[in-house]
This record gives structure tokens, C-alpha cells and sequence, in this order.
């Protein structure tokens, strides 16, 4: 491969990256239109690597393009959480399912060392929980050994892994170590069965508070 299209390609994901953290952070705002011209002069690339990235973020969820007007933050509301979830239950239920067939000891160290990090985090509001809870479900589905999964977990990644939990620690505790535990003794079924349950506990959470007008969208770092 050409080293100018390897350099093109690395930065096309150091501008996607960006872009996607100044929205999620968000210090780009719902509705805000994102200039090509304006991004592309700020961060130092081509205008056509700053349209590249913005296709993908398009395809994440994260911005909107309108015909003539240009491309735009999109908003964040509880049916596209929702619908992320709803991938993210299948997806992730198949990582635990796969983990079963690669994760070692030192993984299953790693994964409930992780558990019990998030439960002690989560009980003192830690705003770091978050970050940490992602990343168990990416280790679990780095363990799937399935490229395609990778890529497809990007989407709910983008969507719903970004939303803060609203459920009690213990309970999140409680489940994170059954799906460790259903891997670790490489029950593959039961592990799907518990990571699709977790999944499910979220969306269903979030989807009560909706229904009260309880729950307010937002995007956490």
C-alpha cells in the first residue's frame, strides 16, 4: 500500500476521533453545523479527509447531512438510545458467547478486576464510571476475536454506551460478575443470556424514566 494512503487513512481516523469527541464532550452542540471548509483549516487536513470522517460519523449515529443545507450535529433522543440498545443486546450477547472460546485466566482476572473497580467508582459518583464500565464490555468483546463484531459494536458504542447509568451499583455489580462468571466457565449460552439481560435492564430503565419524564438525554465523556 502506498505510504500516502496509509498516512491518509490514519488521519481520517485522528479527525473522525476528534470530531466524535467534541461531540460526545459536548462542545459541539445538537443542531450545530459542522463546516468542512472550517474543520478542515482548524485541524490542519484536506477537506476531503474531513468529509470522509464526517460519512462515518454520519453512519454512527452522530451527525445528520442535509441536502443543500450541509451536515449538522444530530440530537440525541430516548428512540435512538433505545434502538442502540436494542443492538447492543444482540451484539454484546454474542461477544460473552464467543469470549467463551478465547478468554484465558488473566482475562477473567482482568474482567472482574474491572467489575469491582466500576461497583467502587459507581458508589462514590466517580465521573470517571463511565469510561471504565465501557471499557469491560470492549475487553469482553475484544475477547469475541471477531473483527466484524468490532466494527458493528461501533455503532452502539457511539449511542448507547454513552448514556449515564441510572440503575443501582450493586445491581450492575451483581451482573457484570454473572456474565464474567458464565465465561470463565465457558457456559456459552448462559453467558449471552446474561449479557443480553443487562442490556435489557438498561433500555428498560431508561424507557420508564422516559415514560415518567424522567430522563434527559445526554452524552457523557
Amino acid at each position: 500500500m502506498p505510504r500516502n494512503a496509509t498516512k491518509t487513512r490514519v488521519a481520517r481516523h485522528e479527525i473522525r476521533e476528534e470530531i466524535e469527541r467534541r461531540i460526545l464532550s459536548g462542545e459541539s452542540k445538537p443542531g450545530e453545523r459542522l463546516s468542512q471548509q472550517s474543520l478542515a483549516r482548524e485541524l490542519g487536513v484536506a477537506q476531503g479527509t474531513v468529509r470522509e470522517s464526517l460519512l462515518e460519523l454520519q453512519w454512527l449515529g452522530l451527525v445528520e447531512s442535509i441536502d443543500r443545507l450541509g451536515v449538522f450535529v444530530d440530537k440525541l433522543d430516548v428512540s435512538r438510545i433505545c434502538e442502540a440498545y436494542q443492538l447492543r443486546e444482540v451484539l454484546e450477547g454474542l461477544a460473552a458467547r464467543l469470549a467463551c472460546n478465547h478468554a484465558g485466566r488473566a482475562d477473567i482476572a482482568e474482567l472482574r478486576s474491572m467489575a469491582d473497580q466500576i461497583y467502587r467508582m459507581a458508589q462514590d459518583d466517580d465521573a470517571e464510571t463511565a469510561s471504565i464500565d465501557r471499557q469491560f464490555h470492549l475487553r469482553i468483546t475484544e475477547l469475541a476475536r471477531n473483527n466484524t463484531l468490532m466494527r458493528l459494536s461501533q455503532t452502539y458504542r457511539a449511542l448507547g454506551m454513552t448514556v449515564r447509568a441510572y440503575r443501582e451499583p450493586a445491581i450492575i455489580h451483581a451482573e457484570h460478575l454473572r456474565i464474567v462468571e458464565a465465561i470463565e466457565h465457558n457456559f456459552a449460552e448462559e453467558a449471552e443470556r446474561q449479557a443480553r439481560n443487562h442490556v435489557v435492564g438498561a433500555r428498560e430503565m431508561i424507557e420508564s424514566l422516559a415514560q415518567q419524564g424522567k430522563f434527559v438525554p445526554q452524552w457523557v465523556k
